[in-house]
């Protein structure tokens, strides 16, 4: 690939992240804060904000299914935003509880869908390019830190215009998904011998069973960490928005904070290729967990200091797990398995670990106090990565696997 094709392509799927990020970006951070403006409960709010997660767990897995199956990758991402930005409108129909728990899931059976199969696209055209998925990552970065930041001040007055803003983000998206070649949308090629798939790490003799996706047993400590820091992220998110309202604060101090946690992964994102490769993913997932539940702490302080100082650790927390994460499985599948491992990754993150926040964020919230339920969920936190950084230091020890 010459110089300018190179840089095209680096173009194109930097665009498709800025305009994925940027339509979470004006979805995700207020979504708590319109349930909460339309008289839903805490516990309510938990339960709507727990629908999209659900759908990341029976419903996201069959759109990676078709994709990897019918080997139309790009096909099933434009049919599946078309689906996102038509059922964004929904939320126009009515603000009673139903009307709420409808809309949310018709919403959330397209978008829960679209980053594992945006992240597969990208980090195979990214290797086949030679280019740096982190700084193509940096794209989506900044599109959510621009999105958030004025959308904040804007729904002060207008709450619930961030649903036509979903809309038309992801109606630019589909644009550049248009942009994307053709040849991706080939069948799935075969998998490979048995000596071609034999896992990178640990030797496997003979071809990998029936419906395998990973390529070693390590994966499964990558996904332990993914689901004990989304854990964490995913309540401290769901909850902010009820906890800035609680507190007397306006919608345009949440679009402030989430702006700041968007710029502080851009030092991260800059060097993150140098940072994997010298200390490996599994030390890195370990340290991000740690340093989730001082963040889950800061915040449960609920000051404004505290609340910055959280939200400058998502560097260190969110983004370090995602890189950690996506690149990790996108080296450990099965030939053919990219989008069904990207989409088990999103179903222990965006699934399982939201699920739990929400629903045992949204009980604790109510029954204990926000600001008590932050502060038991940092130590969850913390006491998790830890057993699960011993656990693998064991599996190391006995299975004499070096430090990926």
């Amino acid at each position: 690939m010459g110089d300018v094709p190179k840089k095209r392509e680096g173009l194109r799927l930097l665009m498709l992240n800025l305009f994925y990020w940027a339509s979470a970006g004006a979805y995700s951070p207020f979504l708590s804060a319109y349930f909460t403006s339309r008289g839903v409960s805490g516990f309510g709010t938990g339960i709507l904000m727990a629908i999209g997660p659900v759908a990341a767990i029976l419903i996201q897995p069959l759109w990676a299914v078709v994709s990897d199956r019918t080997g139309r990758p790009r096909l099933i991402l434009m049919l599946v935003t078309v689906g996102a930005a038509g059922s964004s409108l929904l939320y126009y129909t009515g603000s009673r509880f139903s009307t709420l728990f409808l809309s949310a899931a018709c919403f959330s059976a397209f978008f829960q869908a679209l980053l594992p199969l945006c992240d597969a696209i990208v980090l195979q055209r990214a290797a086949q390019g030679g280019l740096d998925f982190a700084k193509i990552r940096l794209g989506g970065t900044l599109g959510y830190a621009a999105v958030v930041f004025g959308t904040g001040f804007y729904l002060d007055r207008h709450p619930s215009a961030q649903f036509a803003l979903t809309f038309g983000i992801l109606a630019l998206l589909l644009l550049f998904e248009l942009q994307l070649p053709k040849s991706l949308d080939k069948k799935a090629p075969e998998p490979a011998p048995a000596e071609e798939t034999a896992p990178r790490e640990e030797p496997a003799p003979g071809p990998p069973r029936r419906g395998a996706v990973f390529t070693t047993r390590e994966a499964y400590f990558v996904l332990a960490f993914a689901f004990i820091i989304q854990l964490g992220l995913g309540f401290s998110g769901s909850f902010l928005g009820v906890y800035v309202v609680e507190l007397g604060y306006s919608a345009s101090l949440i679009g402030i904070l989430s702006c700041i946690s968007a710029l502080s992964e851009v030092p991260i994102l800059l060097f993150a290729r140098r940072i994997l490769r010298r200390l490996g993913a599994v030390p890195i997932l370990a340290a991000s967990g740690v340093l989730m539940s001082l963040r889950i702490f800061l915040t449960g302080v609920g000051l404004i200091p505290a609340f910055v100082a959280a939200q400058l650790l998502q560097s260190v927390t969110y983004m370090t797990a995602y890189l950690c994460c996506t690149t990790y499985i996108s080296g450990h599948v099965h030939p053919g398995r990219a989008s069904q491992g990207q989409s088990i990754l999103a179903v222990v993150q965006t699934g399982l670990a939201a699920v739990t926040a929400n629903l045992a964020g949204g009980f604790a919230a109510q029954w204990l106090g926000t600001q008590t339920a932050y502060y038991a969920a940092a130590c969850a936190i913390f006491v998790s990565s830890v057993l699960v950084m011993l656990a693998h230091r064991v599996y190391l020890k006995r299975s004499a696997v070096p430090v990926s």
